[in-house]
């Protein structure tokens, strides 16, 4: 279930899905949502689906959906509940200033329960709201397009919720407006235009899907990432961009760059197969975003980013060491991994 009821999600037009989203945060759901949030009662339970039948071989057409074992993560709505009290409690206030600082583990660690159903984002900004105290009449005459400044919350419930709500929201309302969703068509037009006129730049490193899918390049800190992804089913969130990025500098093509992160994601995050995976992935080539200069091989106009400037802002060496290979420093000598 959404965080905004339909009758007024539906208010996002489905031509202004292709812009940034900032611009589509500024649309006119804003005066609808808090009213809607605090009256729009109790959720149907969903109808009784007929379990199919068979074996892992067969789920998802045949996809080799078990990367690597059981995750460590615990699953159900009493573990889902356990988490979101305890982010409240003790990550909540630092979330603004530490989410993006992977040693801080700022992160609400909700995505998985989401995907699954095993809590709602109605049930999530019912927490928040009440933990401060918010009513609608502390909403803002119009939004703005910035993280913060609308709801009359916190810094950093805001910068939470334009995560759970806007960018969510406006996941899932594209996967449904939008016909291809997940294809390279699917990216704005300037963003094809400036993937096709650098898609003949040399390259200075260059992997297949299984150097990247078994965490073999040159750089450490992609590596950690990737190993993450397949130990624990999820990338620290500012880290899954980089992770993004730099598939799409070491691909032959931007499509195969698109197939790899889509084919990875699907195979091992806890989160894939979902409307926010596939926004967020096609973020890296350009969705929801803007031209960004200089232009740069095999980048173009696309947004940059590069594993020198993340270590230069932020602490990534006891990431990089944590990572390091496929098995946690916990099962060292098992041989077993811990991934999903």
């Amino acid at each position: 279930p959404a965080v905004i009821p339909a009758s007024v999600s539906a208010r996002w037009p489905p031509a202004d899905l292709s812009r940034p989203a900032s611009l589509v945060a500024r649309l006119p759901i804003d005066q609808a949502v808090g009213p809607a949030l605090l009256h729009g009662g109790p959720l149907a339970p969903p109808g009784g689906q007929p379990v199919p039948r068979g074996d892992t071989a067969t789920l998802a057409g045949g996809h080799a959906i078990l990367g690597g074992g059981p995750t460590p993560l615990c699953g159900g709505p009493n573990a889902a509940t356990a988490r979101l009290t305890s982010f409240i409690a003790h990550t909540l206030p630092r979330y603004a200033s530490d989410r993006n600082h992977p040693e801080r583990d700022a992160t609400s660690g909700l995505s998985p329960y989401l995907h699954f159903g095993h809590i709602s984002p109605r049930e999530i900004f019912d927490s928040i709201s009440a933990h401060e105290g918010w009513s609608p009449s502390r909403l803002r005459p119009q939004a703005a397009g910035r993280r913060a400044g609308w709801w009359g919350m916190s810094e950093s419930a805001e910068a939470f919720l334009d995560q759970v709500v806007t960018w969510r929201e406006l996941g899932f309302n594209r996967c449904v407006q939008v016909e291809g969703y997940d294809t390279y068509e699917a990216l704005p037009e300037w963003a094809r235009k400036t993937l096709r006129e650098h898609a003949a730049d040399p390259r200075e490193w260059s992997y297949d899907f299984e150097a990247f899918e078994e965490a073999r390049t040159h750089d450490p800190l992609w590596n950690a990432a990737q190993n993450q992804l397949r130990r624990e089913g999820r990338i620290h969130n500012y880290l899954r961009m980089l992770w993004g990025k730099k598939i799409l500098e070491w691909s032959d093509s931007p499509r195969t760059a698109l197939r790899t992160m889509i084919d990875l994601n699907d195979k091992y995050a806890l989160d894939g197969r979902d409307p926010n995976s596939y926004t967020g992935i096609l973020w890296v080539l350009g969705l929801h975003d803007r031209a960004w200069g200089p232009e740069r091989p095999v980048f173009g106009k696309i947004r940059y980013m590069s594993s020198a400037n993340t270590a230069r802002k932020y602490r990534v060496r006891d990431y990089v060491e944590e990572y390091r290979s496929l098995a946690s420093p916990a099962d060292s000598g098992k041989g077993r991994a811990a991934g999903r």
